[in-house]
């Protein structure tokens, strides 16, 4: 998760085979159905299979009393980023696969100026195959990581968070 990593969004060399939405439609649908993500402003601009980008953009609604970016406008776009990254992670189950926060952990390095860009990860390489052999009604939790930095690539925060992942009983 650093700044020199190539574009998430990169087009694939054919036609995806494989079931469940295109990452590009996942996108769509995660800028979408989050309304205080809207109104804050917050975009994932890139998303892969267990990684994903957002963005906060410089906007005086999303300032604290000191003139910086407020703490919970920087866990709101940590929060986008993990959240659409545990999506393409479980893509091919996606719409069978309901999860929501569970537990989150953010540490704040320092005060974050202009726009910020979070980029978060799902470590579990081994997700994908997993979520594929679940059967109905099995419950799981996964663990994604989210590092935050301002305008000048310097890290700001970073961010831990834990979804409960359920799909539904038969």
């Amino acid at each position: 998760m650093c700044r020199s990593e190539p574009a998430l969004n990169s087009p694939s060399p054919g036609p995806d085979p494989s079931p469940g939405p295109t990452l590009e439609e996942i996108r769509t649908v995660v800028n979408d159905l989050v309304p205080f993500q809207k109104f804050a402003g917050v975009e994932v601009t890139e998303i892969a299979a267990g990684r994903a980008v957002a963005t906060l953009p410089d906007s005086g609604d999303t300032l604290n009393h000191v003139g910086t970016r407020h703490a919970a406008a920087l866990f709101l776009v940590a929060e986008a980023a993990s959240g659409a990254a545990l999506a393409g992670a479980l893509r091919e189950r996606i719409a069978e696969i309901s999860f929501v926060l569970r537990a989150s952990e953010i540490s704040y390095r320092r005060k974050a100026r202009g726009e910020i860009r979070a980029v978060a990860a799902v470590p579990d390489a081994d997700l994908p195959a997993r979520a594929a052999q679940l059967a109905p009604g099995e419950r799981f939790e996964v663990t994604t990581t989210s590092l935050l930095h301002d305008a000048e690539g310097e890290p700001v925060a970073e961010a831990a968070f834990t979804y409960h992942c359920r799909l539904p009983a038969p």
